[in-house]
């Protein structure tokens, strides 16, 4: 064929086609009545999305801060409602292809049962879930995968989100409750990725807008359970918004003791807090580096870290002037001790690292210097950490003087630990650090003489008294020669108020010591008596004196001259002491006693009747006199005789009475 015989033939089957579509376009079509109008679909009820996700979060990991076993549950959950809908994803396989995953979106049309709702929305938990828990395991790396990993998860859920709004704002079946709520959850997942991504600015406005649509639907609904919902929420809000306030403010010196106070507000959050807490104290340093005055020399950090923890030091100073209570001191120092250590640690690693790589790193004689001044800044910061529990337990209403006793002991060797750290060789710094050891066990000599009197022990707490008195004497004259000393911050105001505690102790001590000795109860000064309590029939071979014999001889003549007559016989007899004779009831002696088996079976024995026998020996006996030869034969006879005759009587106790009843022999 050529080539105009195919397209004419080409053009013949399209006309035939044609013919046939608009034949069946003709014929299917249905007219419709343009008058009928569609009913408006059925609204839902109120779909509450901070409802749904908080009781899944709570029975699903999140009490206890498990995001992975949420986020697995979350996936299960998408994929039953998937299931249950008959909206699951399909593959299309072809023989010989790779097969073509095809995805089933969720549109409006599909809309038509609440559960589709939950699609999108556990998508965007299930997201949130895995960064929280990428957050959990993130190190203070920036450049760590997993922050990169946390990152990508949220910008994904903020993908999700979007779906979710479309869906619920496009839909005439979703009320304006539900609508507010979706727009409240979608500002606060917002607000939280540029929490996360250090975008405060963002974070603040979209933070801020959900806190004021969840106080607008606490006012508004009737509901008691979604009420304290949304105030549980608004309070979650309030100090993360705080602290996006206080990031794009510009003074942020002047906010400083308010992010310290909502770092203790913030529990869910500390490690970011912390985190943001050590940049916002970098920030706030002046242009000039702070130098580091240790071991005779002066100079600045070689160490970044190092910088960075003497900065937040002299920062932490700040705060600390602001503190009126000793718990917030207690609670900042033990924060900051805690970077300290960190930071050594770090320091000793980053050595030990660089050491065996044979790169080099900070010289040794310079990181000796550094970790010497750490060492004493964690020292002496702990030290000053144990004041703080001292002062907290001196303002509570039951504490007793032991209780002091631990904590003075544990700030003496701290100091004493101080003087000895690498590089403190400082002449003001061992002067400094002697006299403030002398000054603590001055007052620790004081408390442990207060508990010596609360138990009742007055000598020794008299004499002890005694010596914190000359304690303070040489304490004062050292306090006046290290005046000035930048290493001593103890003042000599204290001491005056010791003073008169002690001079009020020591007389209260005295005047009981008198009391107690007058009342014959000084029982430490005081020998106790011997008294011999023996018996007299255990001693009627020894000459004894009885001393209450004489005493009470002695009154009796008193009171005799005094009464006389029957008074005084009434005396003499009431005042006669008793002497011990015998101990009354005698003590209990060991007695042999026969075995209970014996006395069990006393009952069963027969003993054998040997009159008869025993005259028949006798005549045998005759006989065998008369007779010598044939003595020894009947003799022997008779007796075997008689033993066998009275042998089996022998077994007629309990064992005779038993025998052969367990063992077929009876």
């Amino acid at each position: 064929p050529t080539l105009t015989d195919f397209l004419d033939c080409l053009l013949s089957s399209l006309d035939m086609l044609g013919r046939g579509f608009g034949r069946m376009t003709v014929e299917d079509v249905e007219m419709a009545d343009a008058t009928v109008v569609e009913s408006p679909p059925e609204p839902f009820s109120t779909i509450s999305i901070l409802q749904l996700t908080k009781e899944a979060q709570q029975q699903h990991g999140l009490r206890h801060g498990d995001y992975g076993r949420y986020r697995t549950y979350c996936a299960d959950k998408i994929r039953r409602v998937r299931c249950a809908l008959k909206q699951t994803h399909q593959h299309k396989c072809l023989r010989g292809k790779v097969a073509k995953f095809n995805k089933k979106p969720v549109g409006v049309e599909e809309f038509k049962d609440p559960r589709y709702l939950q699609l999108p929305l556990f998508e965007v938990e299930r997201r949130w879930a895995a960064a929280m828990a990428c957050k959990t395991v993130l190190e203070d790396n920036p450049t760590s995968r997993q922050r990169h990993s946390m990152r990508n998860s949220l910008k994904r859920a903020v993908q999700h989100l979007g779906a979710l709004e479309s869906l619920v704002k496009a839909s005439p079946r979703c009320d304006a409750l539900t609508k507010l709520e979706c727009q409240a959850y979608s500002l606060w997942l917002k607000g939280i990725v540029a929490f996360e991504l250090r975008e405060w600015t963002t974070a603040s406005e979209s933070l801020a807008a959900a806190k004021l649509i969840y106080e607008r639907l606490a006012e508004a609904t009737p509901n008691s359970v979604l009420v304290t919902l949304y105030s549980a929420k608004c309070r979650e809000i309030q100090p993360q918004l705080r602290l996006c306030e206080f990031n794009s403010t510009e003074a942020p010196k002047a906010s400083m003791s308010e992010l310290m106070k909502l770092k203790e507000e913030m529990g869910t959050d500390s490690d970011s807090i912390d985190h943001l807490i050590a940049e916002m104290r970098l920030k706030a340093k002046t242009d000039d580096s702070i130098p580091i005055e240790w071991a005779g020399v002066t100079a600045p950090a070689g160490d970044e870290k190092v910088r960075a923890i003497v900065e937040a030091w002299s920062q932490t100073d700040k705060e600390l002037k602001e503190c009126t209570e000793p718990r917030e001191k207690m609670a900042l120092l033990e924060k900051q001790i805690g970077d300290t250590r960190d930071v050594i640690e770090k320091l000793n690693e980053a050595q030990k690292r660089k050491a065996a790589e044979g790169t080099t790193g900070l010289d040794s004689s310079e990181a000796k210097r550094l970790r010497g001044y750490l060492d004493y800044i964690r020292l002496s910061r702990t030290a000053e950490r144990y004041l703080a529990i001292i002062e907290n337990t001196k303002l509570e209403k039951k504490h007793k003087p032991q209780d002091l006793l631990r904590l003075y002991d544990s700030v003496i060797e701290i100091l004493k630990e101080v003087t000895e750290v690498e590089g403190a060789d400082n002449k003001d710094l061992q002067e400094g650090y002697a006299t403030r050891i002398e000054y603590y066990k001055t007052f620790r000599c004081y408390h442990m003489a207060c508990a010596y009197s609360s138990l009742g022990r007055f000598a020794e707490a008299a004499a002890l008294f005694e010596r914190a008195k000359e304690r303070l004497g040489r304490v004062e004259k050292k306090m006046k020669a290290v005046e000035g000393n930048k290493f001593v911050p103890e003042n000599t105001s204290s001491l005056a108020s010791l003073r008169s505690e002690i001079d009020r102790s020591l007389v209260t001590a005295k005047a009981e010591r008198l009391a107690a000795a007058a009342r014959g109860m000084e029982g430490t000064e005081k020998k106790a008596e011997e008294v011999d309590e023996r018996p007299l029939c255990d001693t009627l071979d020894e000459w004894r004196s009885w001393p209450q014999l004489a005493a009470a001889a002695a009154g009796n003549a008193a009171g005799s001259a005094a009464a006389g007559g029957a008074k005084g016989k009434k005396k003499t007899e009431g005042a006669t002491s008793l002497i011990p004779i015998a101990h009354l009831p005698p003590p209990l002696l060991p007695m042999p006693v026969k075995p209970m088996f014996f006395d069990l079976a006393a009952a069963h024995i027969r003993m054998p009747d040997l009159r008869e026998r025993m005259a028949a020996l006798e005549k045998d006996e005759k006989k065998d006199s008369s007779t010598p030869s044939k003595s020894s034969g009947k003799k022997g006879g008779s007796a075997a005789t008689a033993a066998s005759a009275a042998a089996p009587n022998q077994e007629e106790g309990l064992t005779g009475t038993l025998k052969g009843w367990f063992w077929g022999k009876k």
